[in-house]
């Protein structure tokens, strides 16, 4: 996979008269991944690159996690920036608002299952459940690598059952097991319906959407992108189905550097 900065200036050419969508992962993309969320903290470097973004007006930033809502717009704190929380499942920001119906059965099973968790895995030292509302996931990157399996083992003896009925949809990200509702919704298709949304407003064909993040959850949105705009992932993966990689959330940096140099140079 090609470095994006070595290919700088592809790029440059690709977002030029183009008004932008730049969707931003947060944890592992914007901040370095962390034993929990909560120490994930976005350096004053990158938030300052943010606040400069939103003020280019061809830029419309996107961060797009799997935080809830709250939490990523708490965390990042910019304004004029869309926020996508729960892998898609909340959106808001510039005018935009979505929030997914999700029914009354499912929330029920939803929170069974999330206290049968909570309660097999009080005695498992580092894992916790984080609960989302509409999602939770489970953490175990804290936990001793050798009571990983008992983990893995009470996650499945719990939540598969559940998954052949169509009740539950399981995703696995790094150390982290997803739960969410059986609906066909994700990060690719909530970037479809921003650009949507973009195109109806700036003109279909007027609007490319670049594409950053690092999780296999990123992967669904790298798919959905990958004839409409610029995929990268970021890391060291070979198995991305992105066009182009950034070696870590340093390179990142790097990137919305040039993209807000290269705006400016064109005035």
């Amino acid at each position: 996979m090609k470095n994006l900065l070595e290919y700088w200036d592809n790029m440059a050419q690709a977002l030029a008269g183009k008004n932008i969508i730049l969707f931003l992962d947060y944890d592992g993309t914007l901040a370095p991944i962390a034993d929990s969320p909560w120490k994930a903290v976005l350096s004053e470097e990158n938030k300052e690159l943010l606040e400069w973004l939103v003020l280019i007006p061809r830029y419309q930033v996107v961060i797009i996690s799997g935080r809830t809502l709250v939490d990523i717009k708490q965390t990042v704190g910019i304004n004029g920036v869309v926020y996508i929380g729960n892998h898609g499942w909340e959106i808001e920001g510039s005018s935009m608002h979505f929030e997914s119906l999700i029914s009354l059965e499912v929330s029920s099973v939803m929170e069974k299952i999330k206290y049968e968790l909570i309660t097999e895995l009080s005695n498992v030292q580092g894992a916790f459940v984080e609960d989302k509302g509409i999602t939770f996931t489970v953490h175990y990157r804290m936990v001793a690598r050798d009571k990983e399996i008992i983990v893995r083992r009470i996650f499945e003896q719990i939540c598969r059952p559940y998954q052949r009925q169509n009740m539950v949809k399981i995703h696995e990200g790094k150390k982290a097991f997803e739960l969410r509702p059986p609906v066909e919704w994700d990060k690719g298709k909530a970037a479809l319906w921003v650009l949507k949304k973009q195109e109806i407003l700036r003109g279909r064909g007027n609007v490319l959407p670049v594409y950053v993040g690092d999780d296999k959850t990123d992967e669904d949105a790298f798919e959905a992108l990958k004839d409409k705009g610029i995929t990268i992932f970021v890391g060291t993966s070979q198995f991305s189905s992105a066009q182009y990689c950034l070696a870590g959330p340093q390179e990142v940096t790097e990137l919305l550097k040039h993209m807000i140099y290269g705006a400016y140079e064109k005035l």
